[in-house]
């Protein structure tokens, strides 16, 4: 199964986690990266109800958060908030390869940025930063 990740306009930095846990979930069931400011808000998921093998579908993911909140960046200013996503789907799952997508999908994803969680983990997704 292949799927294609397409999300609201947001700012995000999970890959921290991808590069400091072989795995993305903590004993407790807990996503590793949901230690930031954005631990606590709910996430809304679009998927479809079911799909056919070696299909592309979306998944839409929403994080709803005030976007006048700063933090401080990199540089000292202050900036808008990193929000990302680490997208668990099931076993067989992962990112549909560039040839896959048609010319509408393509562009509809154009400047997000995801990547599967580890080459082992292919149905895990990073999302981030948006």
């Amino acid at each position: 199964f292949m799927m294609l990740l397409n999300t609201a306009s947001a700012e995000a930095y999970p890959i921290f986690a991808q590069q400091n846990y072989p795995e993305p979930r903590e004993a407790t069931g807990r996503i590793v990266c949901a230690n930031c400011h954005l631990a606590q808000k709910p996430v809304d998921l679009e998927t479809p109800q079911a799909v056919l093998p070696n299909s592309v579908f979306e998944a839409v993911v929403k994080i709803p958060y005030d976007q006048q909140v700063k933090q401080v960046l990199a540089n000292g200013k202050k900036g808008g908030l990193n929000v990302g996503a680490v997208l668990i789907l099931p076993e067989g799952f992962e990112i549909a390869p560039p040839e896959k997508l048609s010319t509408e999908v393509a562009e509809k994803v154009k400047g997000i940025y995801f990547q599967p969680y580890s080459p082992e983990r292919k149905n895990i997704v990073v999302v981030g930063p948006l």
